[in-house]
């Protein structure tokens, strides 16, 4: 009896980056006899879907319930990044589709959150700023004078995943103590102890978000839990743009609430130049969701994906 390859389609593949190229991850499922397929506009990409056995999306597009009710034989989807916002995950639960991800760049995240951390402490921008324009004279800027030592102080992590764990390491080095709010308290581990929400935010000399973005997550930092911030906090964003109400933030950053804020994520990304409170803000940093981006994390991703790829159709007897 003859059997036609099993496919791997890509949803929403990667086409704005002009050397973008799927070479590895298509050897390695050339090599199962498995059929990488592109497809060549999204009146393809609705009829492949049907017959697509894995589904990759990239978080260009989402990956809706409409979509997943059209997948017939699929046996995973696999998030070409490690967040999963992009898949309607109660479809697929419902559908009885398991879904992974690809966790390429956990070090780099970590590392670019406390690059932001440090930088919004310290004011980097303010500082560069006046050495920039000759401002050498501390007495031009009386706010230098109450910056608070790093050693000492409380960081807070909203998502104590392999991110959250990481950030963790990193900040107990400059003498720092995590605390951290678990999606699963009972996971929580001894060195780094699960506070609740209103705590992780009264309790925080700086507040650092590393968590995906779920309907229970989704802007939970809004005006009520701001409220219960320590005043002259710092936050940092390195999970999904949604975890703030940015207008709430805004409120929090002119009461004083927050000192400063700095953002690796955004919701909408861009942000609309129209509507958009928290650009050009000397109390904001900003950074273009590149987080993850490292020349190592960018290598591993494909081979990573790739065996994402195979686990999922090995687990669904594909292979």
């Amino acid at each position: 009896m003859n059997h036609s390859p099993s496919r791997v389609l890509l949803f929403d593949p990667i086409t704005w980056i002009d050397d973008w190229s799927y070479d590895e991850e298509r050897a390695a499922l050339s090599r199962l006899g498995v059929e990488l397929v592109i497809p060549a506009d999204r009146a393809q990409r609705d009829l492949l879907l049907g017959v697509a056995d894995v589904v990759v999306v990239s978080s260009i597009d989402r990956l809706t319930t409409v979509d997943i009710n059209r997948l017939e034989r699929c046996v995973g989807i696999l998030c070409y990044s490690a967040g999963m916002d992009a898949v309607d995950l109660d479809a697929a639960a419902r559908a009885g589709i398991p879904v992974a991800n690809v966790r390429a760049g956990t070090a780099d995240v970590a590392d670019h959150a406390m690059t932001l951390l440090l930088a919004a402490w310290r004011m980097l921008p303010v500082m560069t700023d006046a050495a920039d324009t000759h401002r050498w004279d501390l007495a031009d800027h009386p706010e230098f004078r109450s910056i608070p030592r790093l050693e000492g102080s409380t960081v807070g992590i909203f998502g104590a995943g392999a991110v959250g764990r990481a950030v963790a390491d990193r900040v107990r080095v400059f003498g720092m103590q995590p605390i951290a709010t678990y999606r699963r308290p009972e996971a929580a581990q001894p060195d780094l102890p699960h506070v609740p929400v209103e705590r992780l935010f009264s309790d925080s000399d700086a507040l650092v978000l590393t968590a995906s973005l779920t309907p229970t997550s989704l802007g939970v930092v809004n005006r009520r839990t701001l409220a219960h911030s320590r005043p002259g906090s710092i936050l940092v964003n390195v999970g999904r743009g949604g975890l703030i109400v940015e207008e709430d933030l805004v409120w929090a950053l002119e009461t004083g609430l927050v000192r400063a804020a700095a953002l690796d994520v955004r919701d909408p990304e861009p942000p609309d130049p129209a509507a958009d409170p928290l650009t050009g803000r000397p109390d904001v940093i900003q950074t273009p969701h590149v987080a993850g981006v490292s020349a190592a994390a960018l290598s591993s991703l494909h081979r990573l994906a790739a065996e994402g790829m195979e686990a999922l159709l090995r687990q669904g007897g594909r292979l």
